[in-house]
């Protein structure tokens, strides 16, 4: 199963934003299951690539302090027409891409 994303940008002025919705759990590790009395697993997004026309122009490293289903904006350099690339994996090895063109 891979991760989901719903990805928007334009650009204006030679500079787009990029605004991305990520469907994750985001799960630390450290909550614990009040039935069980046993933690849930980890399960949190921890690489983050934004790519512009195939180049890298964002590559974050992320943990289990994100909220589930984060929301994410980054500015890039990009031009209207651009293949703007979001590329996720999270710590069980799942992984979601998106691809969005530039308006």
């Amino acid at each position: 199963m891979s991760i989901k994303i719903r990805m928007r940008g334009k650009s204006k002025g030679g500079v787009a934003e990029v605004k991305a919705l990520i469907k994750h759990p985001m799960e630390s590790g450290v909550r614990m299951n009040k039935k069980t009395g046993k933690p849930y697993p980890a399960k949190f997004i921890d690489s983050v690539k934004v790519s512009v026309n195939g180049a890298e122009a964002v590559n974050a490293q992320w943990s289990g302090a994100v909220s589930a289903n984060p929301y994410m904006a980054v500015q890039v350099k990009a031009n209207a027409g651009d293949e703007v690339k979001l590329a996720i994996t999270d710590n069980t090895g799942e992984t979601g891409e998106e691809t969005l063109k530039l308006k």
